[in-house]
């Protein structure tokens, strides 16, 4: 959770209004989704942590984003507007830059009085959604710099380590884009984004004057902003221009909020136009009734609009559904629900009266949940032991080292780690994992696992679906399919069913050692011995046969 630190006086002057301290720490803050920790420097600085989860709102992460809430809680609330008009600058995208870093949004904004105070909180924003929402400047790193010192057209290019030199922000001589990998301080802590590429991002003027290096440093001489500064150009460079856009509005808007003029910047990637920043509301519709049941609230449709104006957002009652327009900065509303959140903080949750709802049923073991004790029960008396692993996995384990090809998968829209970016479709992975992390402990290795994977569906509301599977896996110096076949048949038995295997193939086992697992017509999974490349992409040395059947299928044979 991102902490930040913001000037009391300040913030009060961007809100318009003097809001009592304990107020703001009581009340007030918890608007913004922040929580106030202590204060510092004789009372005026606020230190205070913001409680989504950490990509959450980065819109949140300054005092300009904190004073924008307030504002609307304060005021008549509603979309903030913004004008703006073309700079008539242009960015053009090399092709180069494709193969290290390949996108990049761009503004300008006029007409700043910058003080030591705006500055520090140009900077803290920048780190924070740098580091934080950009992944430590991988996804996104921003570069702000003084117009004044550049002339347009700007060029977003790549150069050869050794071909181009400037001299970086602080330092005093020229460094080459290898030196300043290797002396720099910023080139020391994020050289490695760039290990592997062969030549670096830059962004270079008419004048042939370098920019910046992203994402690791800006030139002293354009990237220098000062309180003698009053127009900046800002760009964002990354892999994902949903992402960049999100980080340009936020930067942007701060300074907007400053009493900067905005305008706009034709950027050319690969012969298309975009035109940054792009300040269009998004559109959301909730159904009343949903909101009411939601929340708890007993409201109309009015009232709730009323509490949503408070959180920056418009809204249109359209008979029993609210069409909700909100900013071009959010970029964390994926359903009605979160609208709501933002109705029920405005409401306050201090205000929230609980009820208790009475009990009206008995409790009880789910269908799926006792058929998998009763599995578990069998294959325990196997000699099998059960494992537990984590639904989250990734795709290199689920295709890559399976030696299968990919396909569509549920995906963690922000993740954290890139060994966490997806949920798993399939156990055999987590299993082999297992074995892998295990090669040490004696043989031989005799497991079982039944647990969730999610498979994506259309006709949900998720858009997934959950299915519970089960895999198991044997090795030991020597093995062979008939040891697997056996486990298979006495778990069949044991469940009274009749089943078929039938010859089949599948990428993740030897040609012609692999069956489909059917019963009653029903193909529930497959069993066989491992392909040897699986072994060796997970580094197993000793064979392994498995097989992983659809217990809900399994289940509904029964």
């Amino acid at each position: 959770m991102p902490t930040i630190e913001v000037s009391y006086n300040d913030l009060c002057k961007l809100v318009g209004k003097k809001i009592p301290l304990e107020e703001l720490k009581e009340r007030s803050l918890w608007q913004a989704k922040a929580e106030f920790e202590n204060a510092t420097k004789q009372g005026n600085y606020l230190r205070m942590t913001l409680k989504p989860a950490d990509t959450n709102r980065p819109d949140l992460w300054s005092a300009e984003g904190i004073a924008r809430v307030l504002r609307a809680y304060y005021g008549k609330g509603g979309l903030p507007q913004y004008k703006m008009k073309r700079s008539g600058i242009t960015v053009k995208a090399d092709v180069k830059v494709k193969r290290v870093r390949p996108y990049t949004v761009c503004a300008v904004v006029r007409g700043l009085k910058i003080t030591e105070e705006v500055l520090l909180q140009s900077i803290q924003l920048q780190e924070k959604v740098a580091g934080t929402f950009g992944r430590g400047r991988r996804d996104v790193a921003i570069g702000i710099y003084d117009l004044s010192r550049i002339k347009p057209p700007i060029y977003y290019t790549a150069a050869k380590p050794d071909e181009l030199a400037f001299v970086p922000l602080e330092f005093k001589q020229k460094l080459t884009l290898r030196e300043i990998l290797k002396q720099h301080p910023k080139g020391k802590e994020f050289g490695h984004l760039l290990a592997d590429a062969e030549e670096y991002p830059v962004f270079i003027d008419s004048d042939e004057n370098v920019l910046s290096m992203p994402p690791i440093v800006n030139s002293d001489f354009t990237g220098k902003v000062t309180t003698q500064t009053r127009d900046v150009f800002i760009e964002c460079s990354g892999f994902d221009m949903k992402r960049l856009k999100t980080a340009l509005n936020i930067v942007a808007l701060a300074l907007a909020d400053r009493g900067g003029r905005l305008e706009t910047v034709d950027v050319f990637i690969e012969g298309k136009k975009f035109t940054t920043p792009d300040l269009t509301p998004k559109q959301i519709e909730v159904d009343v009734a949903y909101a009411r049941s939601l929340s708890g609230l007993d409201l109309n449709a009015k009232e709730f609009a009323a509490l949503l104006k408070k959180q920056l957002y418009d809204v249109t009652v359209k008979g029993a559904k609210l069409a909700v327009s909100y900013p071009s900065f959010r970029q964390d509303i994926m359903h009605p629900c979160d609208v709501v959140e933002d109705a029920i903080i405005a409401y306050g949750y201090e205000n929230l009266s609980p009820i208790v709802v009475p009990a009206t049923t008995k409790g009880s073991l789910h269908p799926t949940e006792a058929f998998t004790s009763r599995l578990e029960e069998i294959l325990v008396g196997l000699g099998l032991q059960q494992v537990a692993s984590y639904t989250l996995t990734n795709k290199r384990f689920l295709f890559e080292r399976m030696n299968v090809g990919h396909a569509p998968v549920a995906e963690i829209a922000n993740p954290q780690s890139e060994n966490w970016s997806c949920f798993r479709n399939s156990l055999l992975p987590s299993i082999l994992e297992f074995l892998a992390a295990n090669r040490h402990v004696e043989y031989p290795h005799e497991v079982f696992e039944i647990g969730d994977c999610v498979l994506l569906n259309e006709s949900t509301d998720t858009k997934t679906r959950d299915v519970r599977k089960l895999a198991v896996a044997l090795t030991d110096v020597t093995i062979a399919y008939e040891r697997i076949a056996s486990m298979l048949d006495a778990l069949m038995r044991n469940l009274g069913l009749a089943y078929v295997l039938k010859r089949s193939q599948h990428n993740s086992f030897t040609p012609d050692r692999v069956a489909e697992v059917v019963v009653n017509g029903h193909s529930l999974g497959y069993i066989g011995e491992i392909h040897p490349q699986v072994l060796n992409n997970w580094g197993l040395e000793k064979p392994v046969v498995a097989f992983e059947i659809d217990v809900d299928r399994l289940s509904a044979n029964t």
